[in-house]
């Protein structure tokens, strides 16, 4: 009898602690590396680049959406913050370094467009954070032929205190490194890059 009460105590006090509302949350985007190094396909000699361009190209500037996990009707926005475009850039230059691949002039300019970003934060007493990253990708020889498109997409999910600003920046920026590495990664990608010129 003592061990049910004592159970049924235990439950009650967890879900008396589980949030009944969710609020909207900004997240300040700051590129860091999550992907390991291993991760990232290795370039050849003749894969520079001169450049990186990047558009934010979403018709949708949200995020996402954050909501409690047991009424998920129940939502919040997710917005960002800082320069979009300058992120994914940040992580595509990141990603061609890890790759090995140099950035000199008289290269092709790899041209990228930010078409789409969904997150959703499913909140309990920690929280799910999901994010998805799309990325449309040109390569552009010196003169302005395009050599190659593609598009690629990287996904990525985490775990932790619910609203963290930490936790949505690793989730996001490991999305965009998956997207990266997808694009560098393409057999097409890797033999345009050689011949764009």
């Amino acid at each position: 009898m003592r061990l049910t009460h004592g159970v049924l105590v235990l439950a009650l006090a967890f879900f008396a602690c589980a949030p009944s509302s969710v609020n909207p949350v900004t997240v300040p985007l700051q590129y860091k590396t999550m992907a390991s190094v291993g991760e990232f396909p290795s370039a050849q000699t003749c894969g520079s680049v001169s450049r990186v361009e990047v558009t934010d190209a979403r018709a949708n500037k949200m995020l996402g959406s954050r909501y409690l996990q047991e009424k998920s009707s129940m939502r919040a926005d997710v917005t960002s913050s800082g320069d979009v475009a300058g992120w994914v850039q940040s992580g595509a230059e990141a990603a061609l370094k890890q790759s090995g691949a140099a950035m000199q002039g008289g290269g092709p300019v790899l041209r990228l467009r930010l078409t789409d970003i969904k997150t959703d934060e499913s909140v309990f007493h920690r929280a799910q954070f999901n994010a998805r990253i799309t990325l449309a990708a040109d390569l552009l020889s010196p003169g302005g032929r395009s050599c190659w498109h593609d598009s690629a997409e990287g996904y990525s999910e985490n775990y932790g205190y619910a609203g963290s600003a930490e936790n949505y920046q690793e989730t996001l920026n490991h999305a965009l490194d998956r997207a990266m590495i997808r694009v560098l990664g393409s057999g097409e990608y890797k033999k345009a890059v050689c011949d764009c010129r």
